[in-house]
This record gives C-alpha cells, sequence and structure tokens, in this order.
C-alpha cells in the first residue's frame, strides 16, 4: 500500500468534502429566514432584507472543508503511525 503525504491526504480529503458540501447545498431547500450552520461554519442563509430575497453563502463552505481535511487526514496518519510503531516493537 502506498503511504500519501499528510499535506496530499489533507488536500484529497478536503477537496472531496467540499464537492459533497456543495452538492448538499445546492440541493437543499431552505424556508425565509432559514440558515444553514452558524459562526465559523455558516454556510448558507435565505432572508428577507427590504423588498428582496437575498440568499447568500458564508465562509463555513470553506472552513467547514478544511477541518473536516485536518482532523480526518490527523486521524489517519495517527493511526499509520501507531500501527506502524506497534509492528516495531
Amino acid at each position: 500500500m502506498t503511504k500519501l503525504s499528510f499535506s496530499k491526504l489533507f488536500v484529497s480529503i478536503s477537496v472531496i468534502s467540499l464537492f459533497a458540501i456543495m452538492v448538499y447545498l445546492n440541493v437543499s431547500t431552505l424556508e425565509l429566514n432559514e440558515t444553514i450552520g452558524s459562526g465559523l461554519f455558516y454556510m448558507k442563509g435565505y432572508y428577507e432584507e427590504g423588498n428582496m430575497i437575498v440568499t447568500e453563502q458564508g465562509i463555513g463552505v470553506i472552513t467547514l472543508p478544511l477541518v473536516i481535511g485536518l482532523v480526518a487526514s490527523t486521524l489517519i496518519k495517527g493511526a499509520q503511525f501507531y500501527r506502524a510503531s506497534s509492528v516495531m516493537n
């Protein structure tokens, strides 16, 4: 089995999760004044501003895949390191 570097693993997982999140956001329907996420993970909002109805995407579209990529790649690399060190002993 070929081992990937941490950076390649991180980028691969982040891109895959970004794709999944974008597909989810495109197929999800929101009611007026409804949002998906909050704060740093705010992804989408649908609200009325004056006479206009506004749909916006937030920073969570970028931060959530990065967090998912970081956590998943850290867990995978940690498991590989633990497995390799236990085999050596």
